[in-house]
């Protein structure tokens, strides 16, 4: 009768390395292969792998599944597969890694991520954030020259709505230049950079160059950005806390070692 193999987990090439599925002490047997046991715990743990995959078996599939692969395991054994430097290495890293995860899981499910302390990371964030909105207009042009020339104009008091919706090649320019808010984030660093060097006011005095072209920029308002509100992000701040509770404990199990490396 033919065997289908539906998926091969984690916890399936572990035991094709020669380690036992189960220790069988606490877990009821559902079979047993050349006397090797199977357990109960093995079908449960093969089928929230399939769960997790978004497959579907029985519990007769899945426990044909483990026959079939312990089976293999053992032929492997036999043939001294197990016994090879590359398959060791392989072993070594994957059960590191099961044993990691299983660590990191049972270490993230004790973290407080309720409301209230959701709530008290994102006013911890909230507080130290110092990011400032500009509100600026500019005129764009492609020659620095002009650009020059048009400073002057302005020196002597041209209106500077007038001059970028005369002079700009920017699509700003016919409203007067204007940009809206915008953070630093949202422009070329040079031009983030000489928009947050003004005076509210003024405008720059001399061009800014970016791959653009030259740019005449007046800082017309700034302000303190505003956090969004905390429903809107509070999955975004658990991800957040999760990830930095869990670099904190890694780091901690760094310090607490001696690592030599050679």
């Amino acid at each position: 009768m033919q065997r289908t193999i539906i998926a091969l987990s984690t916890a399936t090439l572990l035991a094709t390395a020669g380690i036992a599925l189960a220790d069988g002490t606490d877990s009821p047997t559902i079979a047993t292969v050349n006397g090797e046991i199977i357990t109960v715990m093995d079908r449960e743990t093969q089928t929230e792998q399939f769960v997790a995959r978004g497959q579907q078996a029985n519990e007769e599939q899945v426990l044909d599944e483990l026959i079939s692969l312990e089976l293999m395991r053992q032929e492997a054994i036999k043939q001294g597969l197990d016994k090879t430097p590359k398959m060791a290495a392989e072993m070594k890293i994957m059960q590191a890694r099961v044993l990691a995860n299983t660590l990191l899981n049972e270490f993230t499910s004790n973290i407080d991520d309720s409301d209230e302390a959701l709530k008290a990371e994102y006013e911890a964030q909230v507080s130290q954030s110092n990011i400032e909105e500009y509100k600026a207009s500019h005129i764009l042009l492609e020659d620095e020259a002009k650009a020059v020339e048009i400073i002057a104009e302005l020196d002597g008091g041209a209106d500077f709505a007038e001059s970028a919706k005369k002079y700009s090649t920017g699509p700003s320019n016919e409203s007067g230049g204007d940009l809206g808010w915008f953070d630093a984030g949202a422009m070329v660093p040079e031009f983030s950079a000489a928009a947050a060097a003004l005076e509210v006011g003024k405008y720059s005095a001399a061009p800014v160059k970016t791959e653009f072209g030259f740019h005449i920029i007046k800082l017309t308002d700034k302000r303190k950005k505003q956090p969004q509100p905390f429903e809107a992000v509070k999955e975004q701040v658990r991800g957040m806390l999760m990830r930095t509770k869990v670099a904190n404990y890694v780091d901690s199990l760094h310090d607490a070692a001696k690592i030599e490396k050679k």
